[in-house]
């Protein structure tokens, strides 16, 4: 079974494709409706094979061609161009722009599904050794407003760097999460349909919930609209996030600052926890309870001080005094992060040698996930 993109602007072709390739071909398949979008959900998770209209807005799918030929992740991959475009300069044109095949459209469902599967037959496999990169980070505080949301898209985004593909942000809030926010995103679709699903329904669905972006990241976003309780149940987090683990690889968790039965499934299944405080002492309070409540999973618990605030910070020897706990990071204060919001670039892709990404650089290298 392969995993199928499909770029089309119409929506009734859509979904006859997908009716194809899942029912009786027996591939996962994502779909897209514009070639932006289409690219950011192939470096959030490569595909196996690509199927690209030609005449779509914003960008043609010569362009989206073009781009994936450029991209490690996906330079080696089988892509089909269907296009109403039929004459010979228009398959010339395609095979330029770096397709496989050329097809015309109107095409029978069973032509197109013997090219796919003989494209797949075919085609190089890809590597094996980023998949054996797999891991769970929970990014958690107690207490708000202390950055969790910035230490989890920064972190998730550096180790998009590195195995691009390999990774998704999971934003667990039941309060309209701003994990979309911060990475320029619409949170739609988002994990609110995932709690009508059973968890043994999860797997074979997560796909169609994950927004790609150009970072080459998956995301699973909160939903705008904050949902009454607290949120997703034990049994769906945790069937939630074997999927991604199968699906992706290295999922990091920003996670409510309650402790949630949600949350703690992704405790209980993390391979780290980042705990981010500040110098405050509410936050120090707050901290040294969190301590006490996690204390069975202390052995992978990473202390993260934030600096959140301008000026001089206590030393971070004394803070550690206070908590009782070693520091594995600390992340210096970045005036620019509140445009950054704003602007939905994070500070790890257009500043990386900024204190604060170098910060939580170091935070992820203590992590030992990623190689």
């Amino acid at each position: 079974m392969a995993r199928i993109l499909v770029i089309d602007d119409n929506a009734d072709l859509l979904q006859m494709i997908r009716m194809l390739l899942e029912d009786r071909g027996g591939h996962t398949v994502v779909l897209s409706a514009e070639g932006e979008d289409g690219l950011a959900k192939a470096m959030a998770n490569p595909p196996d094979l690509a199927i690209v209209d030609v005449m779509m807005p914003g960008m043609t799918g010569y362009e989206v061609c073009r781009r994936l030929r450029k991209e490690p992740a996906t330079a080696n991959m089988p892509i089909i161009i269907l296009t109403a475009r039929g004459q010979s300069v228009d398959r010339e044109a395609a095979l330029e722009a770096g397709a496989n095949e050329h097809m015309a459209k109107p095409v029978t469902m069973s032509e197109l599904l013997d090219r796919v599967n003989d494209l797949l037959a075919t085609s190089p496999q890809p590597p094996t050794a980023p998949s054996a990169v797999q891991g769970i980070v929970g990014v958690l505080s107690l207490r708000g407003g202390v950055g969790v949301t910035t230490v989890a898209v920064n972190l998730a985004v550096l180790f998009a760097r590195r195995i691009p593909g390999r990774v998704c942000l999971v934003d667990l809030s039941p309060s309209s999460g701003h994990v979309a926010l911060h990475l320029g995103l619409r949170p739609d679709p988002n994990w609110l349909p995932l709690g009508a699903l059973s968890p043994g329904a999860i797997d074979a669905a997560i796909n169609n919930y994950l927004m790609g972006h150009a970072a080459g990241l998956a995301v699973l976003a909160a939903p705008y609209v904050p949902v009454i309780g607290t949120g997703l149940s034990r049994e769906t987090v945790a069937a939630t996030l074997n999927a991604l683990k199968k699906h992706v690889g290295v999922v990091v968790v920003d996670l409510p600052s309650v402790l949630t039965e949600g949350a703690a499934a992704v405790v209980e299944a993390a391979d780290a926890i980042v705990l981010v405080t500040t110098a405050d002492p509410a936050a120090l309070q707050t901290t040294l309870g969190s301590l006490q409540a996690l204390k069975a999973w202390s052995s992978k618990i990473h202390l993260a001080l934030n600096q959140i605030v301008p000026g001089a910070a206590p030393p971070a020897e004394a803070l550690q005094r206070v908590v009782k706990h070693p520091f594995a990071a600390t992340v210096p204060y970045e005036s620019a992060q509140v445009q950054v919001v704003s602007q939905g670039k994070p500070l790890a892709l257009i500043a990386p040698q900024s204190p604060l990404v170098q910060g939580i650089a170091r935070l992820a290298a203590g992590l030992g996930l990623v190689p």
